[in-house]
């Protein structure tokens, strides 16, 4: 959040689950988020944080 903003976080965030729960390509992925930032690389711990989100969710499905 603190690298993007607060706003362009919340875009690249939604973007990026919507293209994963899409199963988009990761060169797919890599030039949207190209349209979104300057440098698609910052984009890597959002990407991060929705995989320990999934992962997460799934450890909780287990549980229950």
């Amino acid at each position: 959040c603190q690298r993007l903003g607060e706003q362009l976080f919340q875009r690249v965030y939604e973007y990026l689950k919507e293209a994963r729960q899409r199963h988009e390509s990761e060169d797919s992925i890599i030039a949207a988020l190209g349209r979104l930032v300057e440098r698609p690389a910052d984009c890597f711990e959002v990407d991060q944080l929705l995989y320990y989100e999934e992962q997460l969710e799934a450890a909780q499905a287990i549980g229950k």
